[in-house]
C-alpha cells in the first residue's frame, strides 16, 4: 500500500525515514518557484546552499561565471548577484549559467532530504508535471519549507493539491497529509464558487504576509506570479550525488 506523507515543516520529518520515499520539496514563496523559472529560462544547473558561507564555497569551487542568488528576510544578500524573486531570473540573466541559490527556508529544507530515494522540486507553476512524475510511486513525502520555522498555508495548499491529484482510494495518508488535502479542497471550493483566487489565499498566509509586510510592489508581483498553476510542464530534480538541480529530461521519439 503506498504511503503518502506531508511534513508541514522539515523538522517534523525524520531524515532517515525518507530512504525509500520520493520527496517533493516545496517553498512556494519563493525558492522552489524561482528554481522552476531559472531552469525554464536556461540555467545550466542550480546548486542549493543551506547558508551563506556554503554558498560562497560552492561558488569558489564552481569558478567564474557562477551566479550567487538568495535572500535573507526577503531581500538580496549583500554581495550576491540576484535575490530570490522568480521574476529576476530571466533568460538574459541565467542562460547557460550555474546558479548557487541560498534562501532562508527552501534550500535549508532540501538539506534535510539527503537520505531520500529521490528529490523533486515542486510549485504551483509545475503542479501537473509533478503529479504526472509521481503517479505510481510507492511512497511519497512532501516536505514543506515553511517560513522562519512556522507552518505556511501556501506550502500546505500545494501539498493538498498534489495529493488530491495522485492519491488513490486505498493509499495510506498520514494526518498532516489529510489536513493538507482538506485545506486544499476547502480553498478550491471557495475559488470555484466565489470571486476568491489562489493569490488571495497567499496574501493571507504566513509566507505571503512575510513578504507583503514590506509594502514593495515587486513582492506583490512575486506572490501573484507564484499563484499561477501549470505555467510550465517540467520537473526539476535534485541529483543527490552531485547536489545539483536540473530538469528531468523528457523522453524523445
Amino acid at each position: 500500500m503506498p504511503h503518502l506523507r506531508v511534513g508541514l515543516l522539515p523538522a517534523l520529518i525524520e531524515p532517515e525515514s525518507l530512504q525509500d520515499h520520493a520527496v517533493v520539496v516545496v517553498d512556494i514563496l519563493r525558492a522552489t518557484s524561482t528554481i522552476c523559472m531559472a531552469l525554464t529560462h536556461g540555467a545550466r544547473s542550480i546548486v542549493p546552499a543551506p547558508n551563506i558561507p556554503a554558498a560562497h564555497q560552492y561558488r569558489q569551487q564552481l569558478g567564474p561565471g557562477t551566479l550567487l542568488g538568495g535572500e535573507r528576510g526577503g531581500f538580496i544578500i549583500d554581495g550576491f548577484d540576484q535575490g530570490s524573486s522568480p521574476l529576476e531570473y530571466t533568460e538574459s540573466v541565467v542562460r547557460d549559467k550555474t546558479l548557487v541559490l541560498c534562501t532562508t527556508n527552501g534550500t535549508v529544507a532540501m538539506e534535510s532530504c539527503r537520505h531520500a530515494k529521490r528529490v523533486l522540486i515542486g510549485s504551483f507553476l509545475n503542479l501537473s508535471a509533478i503529479a504526472a512524475q509521481l503517479r505510481g510511486a510507492e511512497n511519497v513525502t512532501i516536505v514543506c519549507a515553511g517560513t522562519n520555522r512556522q507552518v505556511t498555508s501556501e506550502d500546505a495548499l500545494f501539498a493538498g493539491a498534489l495529493l488530491d491529484r495522485i492519491a488513490q482510494p486505498n493509499d495510506w495518508l498520514d494526518d498532516p497529509a489529510r489536513l493538507a488535502v482538506d485545506h486544499w479542497r476547502c480553498a478550491a471550493d471557495q475559488i470555484e464558487h466565489s470571486s476568491k483566487c489562489l493569490f488571495d489565499f497567499f496574501t493571507e498566509s504566513e509566507g505571503g504576509r512575510n513578504l507583503l509586510t514590506h509594502h514593495f510592489d515587486h513582492f506583490v508581483e512575486d506572490v501573484r506570479f507564484c499563484s499561477q498553476i501549470d505555467l510550465i510542464d517540467q520537473v526539476p530534480e535534485l541529483n543527490l550525488s552531485e547536489w545539483t538541480i536540473r530538469f528531468i529530461e523528457k523522453p524523445t521519439g
